[in-house]
């Protein structure tokens, strides 16, 4: 696990440092006509990669298309916030779903799939709440060899991604002989020097593979890790469990509330994966019933990131903010009602299953 975050931070910083997300806002800007797609499409993209602070890397890309649209700075704010971290509850790249996989002990690949409807919760309640709301503006279409050239160009600057979700979709058939994390190491392995090389050439390629290494969440991962399994042969979550049911605490405000007030404080996913997942390992139930299983898991790491989402420590809004010149309580208003929505496909999951 901690050669796939390392591997994930030398992708992030190679395909920024090659140019490659560059490349690919320009494709997706001449190739999308509608601009209210456009406006999501750049910074949702742009989560694609975890790049940290990465909405101040897509508020620039947005910002004459804002301007088209006539949206107030709070507008174009929580837009690019909010589609910028639409993907963090499904998408295997980030270091707090790998976290949260090896936390409860479930494969990535399934913990991805389990949760991929938070993320198609997340773009339902940014489009009803905020895209729905834009004059439509259609741009010039392209055609012949433009068309081809921005489609080239898209391809060119993000065939590592693409490879990378392809080898997600063929997990569930490659895993019956290899295990998934291995699996999926392997392209990594194959797939960062050689986008990164042919890109930036070898000597940069190595400088900045040291660069993007971050020692502290590395060696927080591990800590974790260890947390966790001095937490279960302590005897401390049994205690835990039996003080909680002394004072008659339902499961699903332990689900909610503490993976939210963690998250809130600190604003980063792997802060509240690392410290709130170890303690309601127990309250989570058997991994042999692994659909009801799954379904707190996914409770516990959506109202979670509701919490990252409106701490006013996060990095993404913090910058975000601060470059549109937004009012942050305009801003925090905006991201109730998509909130309220993530938070009732995440609690209707929990009661079906």
């Amino acid at each position: 696990m901690l050669a796939l975050v390392v591997f994930i931070l030398v992708l992030s910083r190679s395909m920024k440092e090659a140019g490659a997300l560059e490349d690919l806002v320009d494709s997706v800007r001449n190739v999308f006509l509608d601009n209210r797609f456009t406006i999501a499409a750049l910074p949702a993209m742009i989560g694609l990669m975890p790049v940290p602070g990465g909405a101040l890397i897509s508020a620039p890309m947005i910002e004459d298309l804002s301007d088209e649209a006539k949206l107030s700075p709070e507008d174009r704010t929580y837009l690019n916030y909010w589609y910028r971290h639409v993907w963090e509850y499904s998408y295997p790249l980030y270091p707090g779903l790998i976290l949260a996989s090896a936390i409860v002990e479930v494969e990535l690949s399934t913990l991805t799939v389990y949760q991929f409807p938070l993320s198609l919760a997340a773009i339902l309640g940014g489009a009803i709440f905020g895209l729905l709301g834009i004059e439509k503006h259609f741009r010039k279409r392209l055609n012949g060899h433009n068309l081809t050239e921005q489609i080239a160009k898209f391809f060119r600057g993000f065939w590592p991604v693409l490879l990378i979700l392809f080898s997600l979709l063929a997990a569930p058939v490659v895993s019956k002989y290899i295990n998934y994390e291995i699996q999926f190491l392997h392209v990594l392995v194959i797939v960062v020097p050689l986008f990164g090389i042919s890109r930036l050439g070898l000597k940069k390629f190595l400088r900045v593979a040291y660069e993007s290494l971050n020692i502290r969440l590395i060696g927080t991962i591990y800590a974790v890790l260890v947390f966790k399994d001095i937490i279960k042969v302590s005897g401390a979550v049994e205690e835990l469990s039996t003080v909680f049911t002394e004072w008659s605490v339902p499961p699903i405000l332990l689900f909610m509330v503490l993976p939210a007030l963690i998250g809130y404080l600190n604003g980063i996913t792997h802060a509240y994966v690392s410290v709130a997942f170890p303690l309601l390992l127990p309250f989570f139930g058997d991994p042999a019933n692994l659909p009801e299983y799954l379904s707190r898991v996914q409770l516990a790491y959506s109202f979670g990131f509701i919490g990252v989402i409106f701490s006013p420590v996060h990095l993404c809004l913090v910058l975000s903010t601060k470059y549109f010149n937004a009012d942050i309580n305009g801003v925090f208003k905006r991201l109730i009602m998509p909130s309220v929505v993530l938070a009732t496909v995440s609690l209707a999951i929990y009661f079906l299953t």
